[in-house]
This record gives structure tokens, sequence and C-alpha cells, in this order.
């Protein structure tokens, strides 16, 4: 027990509060939200943004392990239609925790698939889950002719339940960001995934398994993807033509959090706040009643911002390391 404590409370510091930019964003968004709209200072308000949140937030743990390492997955979307459809079609039979377990299992093995496709055959990341985000979606219809609704209390619980008033989604999704943390800080593979995304040739120099590495975080993708159940528990039914666009939600929460797209860098705790952020914004606009085509606009703006990230702090840094060199020089 002692040990799992320390675990925890380890894992806990080595956080990365250092680039603070996506905090500090949701803190300001959030009370110019409370000073312009009475609405957003209920509980209820915040209690539904984190139960919200969940849903993106979860997928995009396994997702930042994938950006990091220089890697993208375009399926997840695809992948949750079709992992919700399972769960929903066998909790009935199997039970709450099978079917977690199964699903768990499943998603893993997508993973693999994926990783499979871009490690030996050499098949681009881009490329080969664009195919697999149709192949995935398309035996979500094949295995169901449409919506499935499972509505007993004991599974609908998982996505709509709360636990002394904290969303229950939010709890799991605080134990999945303690646990992704754990990994990317604390184990060989997430200081293996950063090296990957850093550099293929200095890993493999230095005896990394870098296709070995590269299974690994689709195969976290797909576990993480896995707790599309959370969804279906909240919606109590699963649609094969759900979630279109998920995955752009997922990737826009793994870069705003401060990943960066060309590898060697990932944050799972600024993935955590990103996801509340946008989970923050949908609300707000949704309570402002702004129309339903000018929410779309608003989010691509935030995701053209998101995904220049990278290339804004490149632009930045290029500045001041110029600006040193000269004062150097001047010196």
């Amino acid at each position: 027990m002692k040990r799992r404590k320390s675990i925890i409370v380890d894992t806990l510091k080595n956080i990365n509060l250092k680039d603070k930019g996506i905090l500090l964003a949701l803190i300001i968004l959030w009370i110019i939200f409370i000073i312009t709209n009475k609405n957003f200072r209920r509980i209820d308000s915040f209690l539904s943004i984190l139960r919200e949140a969940s849903f993106v937030g979860v997928a995009a743990i396994g997702m930042t392990f994938c950006i990091a390492s220089q890697q993208l997955d375009l399926s997840v979307g695809s992948m949750l239609a079709f992992l919700s459809i399972i769960a929903i079609s066998i909790v009935g039979s199997f039970g709450l925790v099978p079917t977690i377990l199964t699903i768990l299992a499943i998603g893993m093995f997508l993973g693999v698939i994926n990783g499979t496709l871009v490690t030996k055959l050499r098949i681009p990341p881009f490329i080969a889950t664009l195919a697999m985000y149709f192949i995935y979606r398309a035996l979500a219809f094949i295995i169901s002719a449409g919506p499935i609704q499972f509505q007993e209390k004991w599974y609908t619980v998982m996505g709509n339940g709360s636990v002394l008033g904290i969303p229950l989604p939010f709890i799991i999704f605080i134990v999945l960001t303690i646990f992704g943390t754990f990994i990317l800080r604390k184990t060989p593979l997430g200081r293996r995934v950063l090296a990957v995304g850093n550099s293929d040739k200095t890993s493999k120099i230095s005896g990394i398994n870098i296709d070995f590495v590269k299974i690994m975080v689709f195969v976290l993708v797909g576990f993480f993807t896995a707790a599309a159940i959370l969804i279906t528990s909240r919606l109590w039914s699963a649609n094969p033509g759900m979630k279109y666009g998920y995955e752009f939600d997922v990737i826009a929460a793994v870069v705003l959090g401060g990943t960066s797209l060309s590898g060697g860098k990932g944050s799972v705790f600024n993935t955590f706040i990103a996801a509340i952020f946008f989970a923050s914004l949908n609300t707000a606009m949704n309570m402002f009643q702004v129309d339903s085509y000018m929410q779309r606009v608003v989010i691509g703006v935030v995701l053209l911002f998101a995904f220049s990230l990278t290339g804004i702090r490149n632009y930045i840094a290029e500045k001041v390391r110029i600006r040193k060199e000269r004062i150097s020089v001047e010196v």
C-alpha cells in the first residue's frame, strides 16, 4: 500500500508544470466566462465541463504518446465507434468487468495492427491510419444494422454517475492521467518514446528497438481509446456513425497541450488541461447561444492555432537566439 502511494506521489511530482501556457489560458477563459455569464458561475456547469472533457481527454492520453514519438493516428474516431458497438453488443451477456477487459484487449490489438502497418510494412502513419479509419468505421456498420441501446443502470452509471458530487468519468480521467504520466516520465518505455520522437537515428545507435516502441505507442492509443465505453455508458447507446471528427478533437487537445508535432516532447498533464479547455469553450458557446455554424468557425480557429503552436514556438526561439547572438557580438 505504501509502495502504491509513493508511486502516485512521485508521479504527481513529475507532472510538467514548467510549461503553464495552457493552464494559464484555461484560468483566463474561466475568469472571462464567469464575469460575462452568470450561468457559468454555477457549480453544475463546471461539473458538466469536467464530465464532457473526460470523453475526449482519455483518448488524448494515448495520442500524447503517439505524437510525442513523431507518429499520428487518424483512426481513433472510427476505432471508437467500432469498440462502442462491440461494447454495447456484449455487455448484457458478458457483464461489466469482462466487457471492459475485452474492449481494452481489442483496442490494444487494433493498436498492434496500426503499429505493424507503420513499422513492418513501412507505410507512413498518416496513410496507414487513414486507411484504418475507413476500415474500422466500415466494420462498425457491418456488425451493426444501426443504433444499439443498453440502458441498465449498472452500466449507464459509469458515464453518468458521480462520487461525492464529482463526475465518475472525470475521476477515471484523473486516474488514467496519473497512469499515463507515470508511464511517460517514470518508465523506460516513456523515455524511449521521447527519444524516438527526437531522432530515430540516434535512438537506433543507442540500441533502442524503434519498431517495438512505435508499435507500443499505437497499442497505448488503442488502450486509451478503448475507454470509449465511457461514452456509450453516457449515451446509453452506440451508433456506427457516432463521433465523426473525434480524432481531430483528440489530436487538437494533445497539440494544444504542448506536445510537439515534430516529436520528442509531450505532457500528459497538459493534455489533461487542454481537454478541459476545449470542453469549457464548447459549454460557454452553448451558454452564449452561439450559432452552431459559428461554433465550428471558433473551433476551427482554435485548431489552426493549436497546429501552429510548434511553428510559433520555433519562430520565437529563433528570434530570441538571433537577438542573443547580436548582443554577444556587440559586447
